[in-house]
């Protein structure tokens, strides 16, 4: 195959492993989240680790939040062999529960929002991309009352789901 041909199929392997991470995070989905990170890889965002922990604690703590909407912006992406580094802009949104989560405490029954980046590395291993290390980084939290106006009106097959309920796991 011809190199930009590879080096387009590498960045889009590394944006679907990105773009994995948030589906599985909003769908508390463990299973899939897993399969986000390499078995020894570190996580730093909210928790501090091995990312084989970071599964847990993510879902305990948006398993306390009622709803959660994550969202990559920018992403930018540089491949060097079977390593890859990646800058993505991500808009989370958090219904934080109450009791809230111990890590969202200032922010029970709000909506909180955070503006900020992934900075990630990657390695391909045994042809699979995945990541090796994350970082979070913050540049803006934003905490709103809720409003739910008409939301609750819809038809239950046009709101999202937390499970494997979801449409997006739908054939």
């Amino acid at each position: 195959m011809d190199e930009a041909v590879i080096a387009l199929l590498d960045r889009a392997e590394v944006q679907e492993v990105l773009v994995r991470y948030c589906q599985a995070i909003d769908r508390l989905d463990r299973e899939l989240l897993a399969t986000c990170f390499h078995e020894d890889s570190r996580h730093d965002h909210g928790y501090v680790g091995p990312s084989s922990t970071f599964l847990d604690f993510a879902m305990n703590v948006l398993g306390g939040c009622v709803a959660t909407h994550h969202q990559l912006g920018n992403i930018a992406i540089r491949i060097e062999g079977d390593t890859a580094f990646a800058e993505s802009y991500f808009t989370a949104y958090h219904r934080v529960g109450d009791p809230p989560p111990e890590a969202f405490a200032d922010a029970a029954g709000m909506d909180l929002t955070i503006g900020g980046r992934y900075t990630d590395s990657l390695e391909r291993r045994d042809g699979v991309w995945r990541i090796t290390s994350r970082t979070g980084v913050h540049d803006w939290r934003r905490y709103e009352a809720p409003a739910d106006r008409g939301f609750y009106d819809l038809p239950p097959g046009e709101r999202g789901r937390r499970d494997r309920g979801d449409p997006a796991y739908r054939p």
